[in-house]
């Protein structure tokens, strides 16, 4: 492989120090890269481990064909294990960071880094192109995230690029991050800890090689064809802006957080000397995704407010100690409020329980980061597991968590910001009971896509949309709300797990409404042809590998890795039909947004169940066990899981 992969994948065991290369192609045709040669990894190497902490488990870091080319939001790793967040098994699952880490390992020579085994003392990688050492890591250990970074550029210079962990990975906090840069994080799963586990702060990257390109030409006017359509008529239907007065005190100024992509997200900031209020500092950093609901949002489910400086250093310190921002502010904080609302649980160990008091932020975050105190111990584990652990608040926290350890995104209950209506959230609970972590992370398409673009296009419109991406408008029609929900359900998940291979943003894709077309429907011409939306992902491929395979076949790669995703879950964890109904009661019992309906939505059980029925069928699993059949496995090319799962008696 010369065009678009670099070739090779590094292994480290730290118990010996060893290291060896291996060549990407061996899993890169069938599963193209990212979290599916992540996937493909897992399966021949984690057969048996459920402990996140047994040196046996694997941390994956891999990049994809598009990492590190100009190709639009690429740039982005995902990063993949067994995640000690799960609950209450941990399994394996995959998260994903963007930044240029990723793009500097290509540029070093290699598509990923599999990390097994655990260092004696602490240690971190450096890889300096084909050069890669085991260093000691004695001085870097205890420092934050920042801290750690300049450390390395002190060490290897500024154009290091690294990716590591704070406090909260140190101390194996389940809902620990891995940061590169200032809020870049592979967030969910809790990587930072297995990281921690390993005695590994950090693996820093310096590269001066390139990624070659077999249609460079093909893959420019493809970028900037891309690029006029995201940036004039907005990819997401909310125009960035910046607060003048923000602008004039802390230089506010928009801000991408992959390398290559030139889309202005809303809430996608640099701010630069911004005044502290817990410490006589300065702070500056990205303020990002969620990162400015610290801060608070007035006449929103998260009205406290502490100030926008208060929400900013909350912002900062939770990236500094590694801390997961969105298990902090989705999950964490309101938790602890509701519990207090009910005279559960009142103060952390002595601190009153107060959102709109910045102490109470800064003395959360640092409890959870060095495990201070019984209830910081507790919730560096997770809101599900500190209930546990405490024996207090289990009705509360299962208004927070979904049943599998995360926190409610994008599923019209967890998120309370953002408008999911029903039945735009039925599609979401298909994907949140069928994956393995809160999955609208990558895979916003459907939920988002309706939910936003329904306040700027017509019905009607958004129905013909439907009707040519999924095959019928009853996707998305208000008026079946449990009829063919199950196909763009799957359609997205495919697509999720296509962007998590190659890798790109999820935000930016898929391309699906645009307000440009007459039809509202994306689309580009190049000097050769018309391009459609859905089909950006796989001309980008195409142009950058030069590997001429049609979007059927990269839909296909996708389904096998989504199903060998599903067979490590059914070895590994007996993952069942079972598990993927946890999900109900925390749709049953919600009272959802408002949406066009005009009243609040809860799930029928009986329609989804039978819904659930037409989603197994569809994907050619078993309708009794949710586990994919001895046809379907030998059907996508997985002739060796196949056999494997038979002799388990797991098919």
């Amino acid at each position: 492989m010369t065009n678009g992969w670099v070739g090779k994948i590094l292994r480290v065991d730290l118990s010996s120090s060893e290291t060896e290369v291996e060549d990407t192609s061996k899993y890169a045709e069938k599963f193209i890269g990212g979290r599916g040669v992540a996937t493909a990894i897992a399966w021949n190497e984690l057969h048996s481990v459920t402990d996140p902490f047994t040196p046996e488990n694997r941390l994956i870091f891999m990049t994809g064909p598009l990492t590190g080319t100009l190709a639009p939001a690429s740039g982005r790793t995902a990063v993949c294990g067994v995640a000690p967040q799960a609950y209450p098994t941990p399994w394996f699952t995959r998260s994903n960071m963007g930044g240029r880490w990723g793009s500097e390992l290509k540029y070093a020579g290699f598509d990923g880094v599999i990390i097994k085994g655990k260092a004696q003392n602490p240690v971190y990688i450096y890889i300096d192109n084909s050069k890669v050492e085991v260093n000691d890591a004695k001085e870097l250990w205890g420092l934050d995230t920042y801290s750690t970074q300049r450390m390395l550029w002190n060490r290897h210079g500024k154009g290091v690029r690294a990716a590591c962990i704070g406090p909260a990975g140190e101390r194996l906090a389940r809902i620990a991050v891995i940061l590169t840069e200032t809020e870049s994080a592979a967030g969910q799963g809790g990587f930072g800890a297995v990281m921690g586990s390993k005695n590994l702060k950090a693996i820093a990257v310096r590269g001066t090689g390139d990624v070659r390109i077999a249609r460079p030409d093909e893959l420019m006017e493809l970028c900037l064809k891309i690029k006029e359509e995201m940036t004039t008529a907005e990819h997401i239907p909310i125009r960035p802006s910046l607060n003048p007065e923000h602008v004039s005190l802390y230089g506010q100024r928009l801000q991408n957080c992959s390398h290559a992509c030139f889309v202005q997200c809303p809430l996608n900031h640099y701010y630069e000397s911004v005044p502290a209020v817990g410490s006589p500092s300065v702070l500056s950093g990205q303020f990002h995704c969620i990162a400015p609901v610290f801060a608070g949002v007035p006449k929103t489910f998260y009205d406290w407010n502490p100030g926008f400086r208060a929400g900013f250093e909350a912002a900062v310190l939770s990236n500094k100690y590694g801390i997961n921002q969105w298990e902090l502010i989705i999950g964490t904080v309101p938790w602890l409020r509701a519990m207090k609302e009910r005279g559960i649980l009142t103060n952390l160990d002595g601190v009153e329980i107060d959102p709109d008091n910045p102490d109470f932020w800064f003395t959360l975050i640092k409890k959870i980061a060095y495990r201070d105190g019984r209830i910081g111990n507790a919730l560096a584990d997770g809101g599900l597991r500190a209930a546990d652990i405490l024996k207090i608040g289990k009705k509360e926290a299962s208004e927070f968590w979904v049943p599998y350890g995360y926190t409610g995104h994008w599923d019209g209950r967890g998120d309370r910001i953002n408008p999911i209506f029903f039945p735009v959230w039925i599609v979401a609970a298909i994907q949140l009971a069928t994956d393995t972590r809160d999955p609208f992370s990558s895979s916003h398409g459907y939920v988002a896509g309706v939910s936003l673009w329904s306040n700027v296009l017509k019905w009607d419109d958004i129905y013909r949309i439907a009707e040519r991406v999924y095959g019928s408008d009853k996707a998305v029609n208000l008026q079946t709300p449990y009829e063919y929900k199950a196909q763009p359900a799957i359609w997205h998940q495919h697509r999720s797990v296509l962007k998590d291979s190659l890798p790109l943003c999820d935000w930016a894709f898929p391309k699906i409404y645009s307000l440009s077309s007459d039809n509202h429907y994306v689309k580009i011409n190049t000097s050769k042809e018309t391009i459609y939306g859905p089909s950006f992902e796989h001309r980008l491929f195409t142009a950058v590998t030069g590997i001429d395979v049609t979007q059927s076949d990269l839909d296909r790669a996708a389904e096998r890795i989504f199903n060998l995703e599903r067979a490590i879950q059914v070895r590994s964890h007996g993952r069942s039909r079972k598990e993927d109904e946890f999900v109900i009661p925390y749709f049953e019992t919600a009272e959802h947004f408002v949406g066009p309906t005009g009243k609040h939505e809860s799930l029928d059980r009986k329609k989804f169940v039978k819904l659930m029925d037409e989603y197994y069928a569809l994907r050619g699993w078993s309708s009794t066990t949710g586990r994919p059949t001895k046809e379907k496995l030998e059907d996508l090319g997985l002739d060796d899981v196949s056999i494997e799962m038979e002799k388990l008696g797991l098919v």
